[in-house]
């Protein structure tokens, strides 16, 4: 029995799917051996596989209509398959289906029918009857099924009191296609209540000089720089700062499992229903769609939300986290063995 995870990460669509499914890895590793299939996997996502002891299965280059076939014999019956992302539609997990294995999808998109034997999201208020699926098929939806590394739900918190911020760090990926860093940076630095700023980017950010030019104009204020930081310095990081500057993607969700505050926002579609979310619960301050921001107009609503978070209680995204709810549903797709207490 093996756990295969499949899911893509490049600098062109970030790595949040592989960041995410290896969260999923974290939570259940102990149900069954867990492998990872990728196509073409660059240095960085050999390092993360690499950090989080999964076995790798790199998949020959070809579209993804050639690789279900291909990846359908690679597996074994007795074998879960666990896909992520946004390529992965009905007929390529129909052919899964053909080897005779179970399936699982992260699917936070509700694009097309689904063949799955479980469904996760971790999005907020989302239901069965929002998805096209098999009658027998098992959810997992909400915040309660949150996808975390294991240093984020071990760091969990109820959000902390209101407090000045002086110290934010920005993050948008570790690939940030659009260079929301740079918009933001460029508006954060003269904002005088602000001393310190955090710029988290990865490895396929290819910007970091421009960053560091912007940050000299402004020798009094703090920049520091940190890349490819891994899950327990992440962690460490956003407790380290009194606000976060972050799309409404997995990085939210940490921070929010962190207490802190954050300023948010969307800038693809599938952003956009957490963003309104933890705006209208009063969980977090949402900016909007991040792409109709004019420029001139960035510092002052930046400054606005974080006035507005030194000045607002915060409401909790989840009033505990719960992992073992995960393990038990994975149980279930296996052959018969012992339920664990969440």
């Amino acid at each position: 029995m093996r756990l295969l995870f499949r899911a893509d990460g490049n600098a062109t669509i970030g790595l949040g799917h592989v960041v995410r499914s290896l969260a999923l890895v974290d939570m259940v590793r102990t149900v069954a051996p867990c492998w990872f299939a990728i196509q073409n996997p660059s240095a960085a996502i050999r390092e993360l596989l690499g950090q989080a002891q999964v076995t790798l299965l790199e998949l020959p280059v070809q579209p993804i209509a050639q690789e279900a076939a291909y990846l359908a014999a690679q597996v074994q019956p007795n074998d879960v398959v666990v896909l992520d992302g946004y390529s992965f539609d009905t007929a390529y997990q129909h052919t899964l289906q053909t080897s005779g294995c179970r399936l699982v999808v992260i699917d936070d998109l509700r694009a097309w029918p689904s063949a799955a034997d479980l469904i996760i999201n971790h999005s907020p208020g989302v239901t069965p009857a929002m998805y096209q699926a098999r009658a027998e098929t098992r959810f997992c939806l909400g915040p309660d099924y949150s996808l975390l590394r294991a240093p984020f739900l071990a760091g969990f918190r109820l959000p902390a009191p209101p407090t000045p911020a002086e110290k934010v760090l920005i993050c948008f990926g570790g690939a940030d296609p659009l260079q929301l860093t740079s918009r933001f940076l460029a508006a954060l630095l003269p904002v005088e209540a602000v001393a310190e700023i955090g710029v988290i980017t990865g490895s396929a950010f290819p910007h970091t000089p421009q960053l560091q030019e912007l940050a000299a104009g402004y020798p009094r204020k703090q920049v520091t720089f940190y890349q490819n930081a891994a899950a327990p310095q992440m962690a460490d990081l956003l407790q380290g700062h009194d606000a976060i500057v972050c799309p409404a993607s997995t990085i939210l969700i940490e921070s929010l499992f962190l207490g802190k505050a954050v300023a948010t926002g969307y800038y693809v579609e599938n952003q956009r229903h957490l963003a309104t979310y933890v705006h209208e619960n009063q969980q977090a301050f949402s900016l909007g769609d991040l792409n109709n921001i004019a420029v001139g107009d960035l510092q002052a609503i930046l400054t606005e939300a974080l006035y507005y978070l030194e000045h607002h209680p915060r409401q909790p995204y989840v009033q505990a986290p719960g992992p073992g709810r995960l393990q038990n549903e994975f149980r279930h797709l296996l052959p018969a063995g012992p339920e664990i207490v969440p």
